[in-house]
């Protein structure tokens, strides 16, 4: 541990060590570092590996290239108890990844003694560490810095199955996939679902709403699919 710095019980609940500033104040623009532990290629996770002190580290292009996992061992350091912030204002960190791929904690702020030092992920690589109810705040993805500069999003990735989305909205949508969250829930049944597409479908079945109609007879259907169905069956064909 760096002078300065000291772990101790976290001040954020249900957690156990965190790290804190100790005697001094941290000045904005410190970087502290590097993040060590041990490589990881992509091709090593899956839905059952241990993730919570991993880093993704990028390319020059802004693609995942590797991991590096800090959970224990002779290659970790103090930099894997540092924890996620919760919100805009706790925050004090962000990752910092030079050109070379090492990786530092840079501090955004003036950090007086004895605060804990809190980093923040970005929404998407939250849910792929496991941590719960993080909010968004800011417009970036990992608030990963490289050479100074905000890393370009560009085509985004899942970290799980790294399939690539053209936005951020269709990468969170895709994500409940693997976390299982369902947060659209039908006003009638209670049943909650995934996406709101789906849930809009579902409502239809309670509001007897049929907006597909076929233009050829007064046929009407509630899902394109039985449309699509009824225009592609015997009855349908002249």
């Amino acid at each position: 541990v760096p002078d300065g710095i000291i772990i101790k019980q976290s001040s954020l609940p249900h957690v156990q060590l965190g790290v804190f500033s100790h005697d001094r104040w941290i000045s904005e623009g410190t970087e502290m570092g590097p993040f060590t532990g041990r490589y990881v290629s992509k091709n090593e996770i899956n839905e059952s590996t241990r993730n919570e002190f991993m880093w993704e580290v990028l390319n020059q292009n802004g693609e995942l290239s590797h991991f590096i996992d800090g959970s224990g061992g002779n290659t970790t350091n103090w930099m894997c108890f540092v924890n996620c912030a919760r919100n805009a204002s706790e925050q004090n960190l962000i990752l910092h990844q030079h050109s070379d791929g090492t990786l530092y904690y840079k501090a955004i702020k003036d950090i007086p003694p004895d605060h804990e030092l809190l980093i923040w992920y970005g929404p998407e690589y939250a849910q792929f560490l496991g941590i719960p109810d993080v909010q968004q705040f800011g417009n970036c993805m990992h608030n990963v810095q490289k050479n100074n500069q905000e890393m370009p999003i560009g085509r985004m990735k899942c970290t799980i199955c790294f399939r690539g989305f053209n936005s951020r909205s269709n990468l969170r949508s895709h994500m409940r996939i693997h976390t299982a969250e369902k947060p659209f829930q039908c006003k009638y049944c209670r049943k909650c679902f995934s996406q709101s597409s789906t849930l809009r479908n579902h409502v239809r079945l309670h509001t007897g709403e049929k907006p597909y109609k076929c233009n050829v007879c007064n046929c009407a259907y509630s899902q394109l699919a039985g449309l699509r169905a009824h225009q592609k069956s015997a009855r349908h064909r002249p």
